[in-house]
């Protein structure tokens, strides 16, 4: 029973060094693109908790209770355990590759202890085979996976009230050119950043009442995803609510505030034809911005070849030598370096005075009862 304590021991301190990590804030349940790699996507998703409960915490007081089994030596309990580790293992590498789509190495070394540790288990305790061994842990797994997917989900966005991100030598051209200007103002009233809407990509009227700013990546999942939110807001708003859109590309290429490891390929290219669209024929931006969108992610040449469709091949090649969209590029990855001091996740959405939401509401209808109260509509 030595090589079963052992593992299950090293089982406990891996799963209690991920809840250290949530507990103490490295870990967020925000979702977005851009964090800090791997774990921060797997342990802040929706399929990190139970009912709210970290399964960082569930997978720690497993392995403690398992030692504990070890020392009563209870041969049929201990198999249940071993076939409930197998199938908590194949649960969670499945989301990891399926679903979350990232790879989280401490949570990957969890899994593959409790595979090692059944491998033991079978080995030292051979008691005869019995139904129950299946249908305990498959019972034991149908609630845990039940109550992630209609449990309680943990709060997917975070608000945070940023500084003055307007007072920047060389970071003006937000707010250049002609157009109505837009101001938002913090809770003493000092203007804290300033968009003129002839200079930026606008989504919706220019004349509607309430704006709000996106900072985006068209290869982020979540960016895509708060577009969709968005059309539903202006669609049940129309004409009060118009969207300002600021291309962000995740790329160190481009965008030297990414960190390492998290460059999304295409990003820097994609948000270049974006403003470029923009800046030679606006009146066809809101159909090239969708197609930027589309997924899978478009290569610089697959996206060219369908934004031809709506723009001609030599006034989008003259529009991309225009150094406007370098410096609009530069404006929105300054303002990125400030927003992200608390939070990298994208997409983000400033929404009144310093007020500004980073990551996605859980529904639609979560995001639309939020905006509707803000904005008192």
């Amino acid at each position: 029973m030595t090589v079963i304590r052992t593992l299950a021991l090293f089982g406990f301190g891996v799963s209690a060094y991920l809840v250290w990590m949530k507990l103490t804030g490295q870990i967020t349940s925000v979702v977005g693109c851009g964090g800090e790699g791997g774990c921060s996507n797997v342990l802040g998703s929706q399929w990190s908790q139970w009912v709210l409960i970290p399964v960082s915490v569930v997978s720690a007081c497993f392995y403690l209770g398992l030692i504990v089994l070890t020392y009563k030596v209870s041969k049929s309990t201990l198999t249940m355990a071993a076939f409930l580790l197998i199938m908590a293992a194949a649960w969670f590498m499945g989301l990891q590759g399926f679903v979350i789509k990232s790879f989280c190495p401490w949570c990957f070394t969890t899994h593959l202890i409790g595979l090692f540790t059944a491998g033991a288990i079978f080995w030292k305790a051979r008691a005869p085979f019995k139904p129950t061994f299946i249908m305990v842990p498959l019972l034991l797994m149908t609630l845990l996976i039940l109550g992630q997917i209609y449990g309680p989900k943990p709060k997917s966005y975070v608000f945070t009230s940023e500084a003055g991100i307007e007072k920047r030598e060389g970071v003006k051209a937000h707010n250049e050119g002609k157009g109505r200007v837009v101001d938002f103002k913090d809770a003493t009233g000092r203007v804290v950043k300033t968009y003129r809407l002839g200079s930026v990509p606008l989504i919706g009227s220019p004349d509607a009442k309430h704006i709000l700013v996106k900072y985006f990546d068209y290869t982020c999942q979540s960016c895509r995803t708060m577009e969709e939110d968005l059309a539903v807001l202006m669609q049940t708003y129309p004409g009060q609510v118009a969207v300002i859109v600021l291309p962000t590309p995740l790329n160190r290429a481009c965008n030297p505030y990414v960190s390492a490891g998290n460059d999304h390929e295409h990003a820097c290219e994609l948000a270049r034809l974006g403003l470029a669209v923009w800046r030679a024929q606006p009146e066809s931006f809101e159909a090239a911005h969708e197609i930027l969108f589309q997924r899978p992610p478009h290569s610089e040449f697959s996206a060219r070849a369908e934004l031809h469709e709506i723009i001609a091949v030599e006034k989008l090649e003259e529009a991309l030598k225009d150094p406007w969209i370098e410096n609009v590029l530069k404006s929105n990855l300054e303002d990125y370096r400030v927003l992200s001091s608390k939070k990298m996740e994208m997409p983000k959405l400033m929404i009144r005075g310093n007020k500004t939401m980073h990551g996605l509401a859980s529904s639609k209808e979560k995001f639309l009862k939020m905006i509707a109260k803000e904005f008192q509509l």
